[in-house]
C-alpha cells in the first residue's frame, strides 16, 4: 500500500511540473510563432500533414518564410518563451 501511495505522489509531481505539462520552451515558441504567422488554428509544433504545400499551417522549407519563422522562434526561446 505504501508503494502505491508513493508512486501516485511521484507521478502527480511529474505530471504537474511545467516542463511535463507544457512541453519544452522551444516547442511552445514554435507553436506560438506558427500561430502568429499562419493563424490561431495553427498553434501546433509541427503540422500533421506530410506535404507542406497542402497544409495551411505548413512553413515552406526554403525562402524568406523559413528564415522569418526560424528567427522568431530563436528570439522567443531567448526571451524564455512566448509572452515574455
Amino acid at each position: 500500500m505504501k508503494f502505491v501511495v508513493r508512486t501516485a505522489i511521484a507521478l502527480a509531481a511529474v505530471a504537474s511540473s511545467p516542463a511535463f505539462a507544457a512541453g519544452s520552451v522551444e516547442d511552445q515558441c514554435r507553436a506560438a510563432v506558427r500561430a502568429e504567422m499562419k493563424g490561431p488554428n495553427c498553434r501546433v509544433v509541427n503540422p500533421s500533414s506530410k506535404t507542406l504545400s497542402g497544409d495551411p499551417c505548413g512553413i515552406a522549407t526554403a525562402g524568406t518564410e523559413t528564415m522569418t519563422y526560424t528567427n522568431k522562434v530563436i528570439a522567443c526561446v531567448k526571451r524564455g518563451g512566448p509572452g515574455k
